[in-house]
């Protein structure tokens, strides 16, 4: 069995082109955490309606990504190379960027928790 080497450069291009969507779609998706720029509004109203902590909705939020990259990895179902959306929706490249982001908005959560408990 022959091992392939994954160079350098196409890794370099890869968190390339991650960055870039990861940025553009946390700006596009800006408007779905709040109405007024707090990105950890919903956390904090769907904690309420709970009884959670808002990183513990954070984390289902982020475990809910990781479950369907999961899935996708398991079954083998999955367009990479051109998808960033499917017909059905989002593609397994910005499931992957959305797992990203909502690991900046847990450690948004985790942040204002410490600075909550440390004034």
């Amino acid at each position: 069995m022959t091992t392939k080497s994954y160079s350098p450069e196409r890794f370099r291009e890869l968190v390339r082109e991650f960055a870039e969507k990861e940025d553009t779609i946390f700006v596009w998706k800006a408007g779905e955490y709040s109405t007024d720029g707090d990105r950890l509004q919903n956390f904090r109203e769907i904690a309420e309606f709970l009884g959670k902590k808002p990183l513990e909705i954070a984390l289902a939020y982020l475990l809910k990504h990781v479950q369907s990259i999961a899935l996708a990895a398991r079954t083998g179902k999955y367009a990479w190379t051109w998808a960033w959306e499917t017909e059905g929706g989002e593609g397994l490249k910005q499931r992957i960027v959305d797992a990203r982001n909502y690991l900046l908005l847990l450690a948004a959560c985790i942040d204002e928790e410490v600075e909550e408990v440390e004034e």
